[in-house]
């Protein structure tokens, strides 16, 4: 019997062939040809699948994740990522990376993996704290950091590098030189003469605190010409407005305090003819030094009441006259001339609210040094002395038009950063930076832009797209597994499953015993402190 195709259909057999035993061969065939068929069809996807697997014998991979898109919130499930070398070398689909020699394998599936976070405001280096924040930032997913204080030995000491103490640290992305102030920069000349003196040294930008407002404009033209970025605080007097026109960079804290607000002012015109007819109050003594920057981190309130007492009596007319119009047209400008925003609400929220007894309670404080307990709690009870009602309640609302600003600038388009101005009062290293995702969601940011504010963001401001960012072949291999999809919801980058910091991994127990760490050491210090300093308030 012969057959013209090779599939076959009942009709044409029955008219060869019409008899019962004919229609019984036809069946056979039938099942035969897709038996045949199915067969051939596994064959050829198993040598395809063989085909495509890509062998490799050193660092990790990380099986079965889904990676999650830091500029869109896309999400890409089943994916198979190789890591070596400090890189990720290759993406593929799940399953198509196979392990052999020292690599290892690691099950992600059900995980999603995006870049290490970026604190990008933290204050790490200290004479007896810097290995333990470093520490508790890599376990709490921070794999880079930009440091906003500096001195010439630690400036010398990256250059030697001797600076960082631990190999379990973060990333140091970034650093100034010592900060200006009316101590180093008291004149336009000597700020000059500064940023000229920190670009030899190697700093990365440029960070002012109190200068007056010629100084402020001086050094920041100088870091211009040297090709430096320039970040910090509005001086007093300094127009937000103008000191982005200028080219300031980035402006942290939301000025900080009133500095930033009085551009959203309807009596800008009459507060700042007021700040110009009082004599000039710098904010920071002369005598500024490494002890007072420790203040000054902890809480600012207290050294800007002692420099001003009037300080909290303006706030009200700050409140009071806010103009939502003002503001969107400040924001306006901060897009127009790229000035970016790091608004660190944790850090306002603490410094307001100094005496919160919640702060107090924080379970977290077995990480910090009795030493560093001691003072915030110092500072808690002098707030609560130099704080009044009435300031208690301007501080109180004064922290929410944060919340405010930080959510108008985000609708207008203004670039930020995430940061929580580590060691700060009752800022504890890596879970200061958590606490911040949640206050910008509580602002009414959403998940992603938080993500993106912690990531991406960092990357384009430090110029670092290249190698950081997003999850892709190529890119530095410093990442965050996380339990939850953190798109749904900020909770979910709390839900630190591992971290790969420099193609290392660190799977949840190797975080524990980071923390551990960290926790043994302070509890060993305090078990050396006499009675007598565990009396200090």
């Amino acid at each position: 019997m012969k057959y013209q195709r090779v599939s076959v259909t009942s009709c044409e057999l029955k008219t060869q062939d019409s008899s019962a035993a004919a229609e019984r061969r036809a069946r056979q065939f039938r099942n035969r040809s897709v038996f045949l068929s199915a067969t051939l069809a596994a064959m050829l996807f198993s040598g395809v699948a063989t085909a495509q697997r890509t062998p490799v014998n050193s660092g990790l991979v990380l099986n079965g994740v889904t990676i999650v898109d830091t500029h869109t919130g896309a999400l890409t499930p089943g994916r198979a990522i190789a890591i070596d070398g400090g890189k990720i070398v290759k993406i593929g689909p799940a399953g198509s990376i196979t392990v052999s020699g020292t690599a290892k394998s690691i099950d992600a599936r059900g995980k999603f993996v995006v870049p290490g976070f970026w604190n990008m405001h933290a204050h790490v280096f200290d004479p007896d704290e810097t290995r333990d924040n470093l520490y508790l930032m890599l376990a709490n997913g921070i794999t880079g950091f930009r440091q906003m204080s500096g001195t010439d030995e630690q400036l010398k000491a990256r250059k030697d590098g001797t600076l960082m103490p631990a190999n379990d640290a973060p990333e140091l992305l970034a650093m100034p030189g010592s900060i200006l102030t009316r101590a180093n920069a008291a004149t336009p000349e000597q700020a000059v003469a500064e940023v000229k003196k920190q670009k030899a040294e190697g700093a990365d930008f440029i960070k002012t605190i109190d200068v007056t407002p010629e100084t402020f404009f001086a050094a920041n033209d100088e870091a211009k010409r040297q090709g430096l970025p320039y970040a910090g605080h509005l001086s007093i007097g300094v127009d937000a407005v103008k000191a982005s026109e200028a080219g300031m960079s980035s402006i942290e804290h939301l000025g900080p305090m009133e500095t930033l607000f009085i551009s959203c002012s309807s009596a800008e015109p009459m507060i700042r003819q007021a700040i110009a007819a009082r004599p000039a109050q710098p904010q920071l003594p002369a005598n500024f030094d490494a002890k007072m920057l420790k203040l000054l981190v902890s809480n600012p309130i207290l050294l800007r009441i002692q420099a001003d007492p009037q300080f909290l009596s303006r706030l009200p007319l700050v409140l009071s006259t806010y103009d939502e119009g003002k503001c969107r047209a400040t924001a306006k400008v901060f897009v127009e001339h790229n000035t970016w925003q790091c608004p660190t609400l944790i850090r306002e929220r603490t410094a307001f609210y100094g005496d919160d007894p919640a702060y107090e309670n924080d379970p977290n404080l077995k990480y910090v040094s009795p030493a560093t307990r001691q003072l915030w709690a110092m500072l808690g009870k002098s707030f609560s002395e130099k704080v009044d009602p009435a300031g208690h309640e301007a501080l109180k609302q004064f922290a929410a038009m944060f919340m405010t600003m930080t959510k108008l600038f985000d609708a207008s388009g203004v670039k930020m950063l995430a940061g929580d101005d580590m060691t700060g009062i009752w800022v504890i290293p890596g879970f200061g930076l958590h606490q911040e995702f949640d206050l910008l969601s509580q602002a009414g940011l959403t998940p992603l832009t938080i993500l993106q504010m912690t990531t991406i963001n960092g990357a384009e401001f430090l110029n670092r797209t290249a190698t950081a960012g997003t999850v892709e072949q190529g890119k530095d291999a410093n990442l965050v597994l996380l339990d939850g999809n953190p798109i749904e919801s900020v909770q979910n980058l709390h839900k630190i499953n591992a971290v790969v910091r420099g193609g290392k991994y660190y799977s949840k127990d190797a975080i524990e015993l980071l923390k551990r760490k960290v926790a043994d050491h302070q509890a060993s210090k305090a078990a050396l402190t006499s009675p007598a300093e565990k009396a200090i308030p």
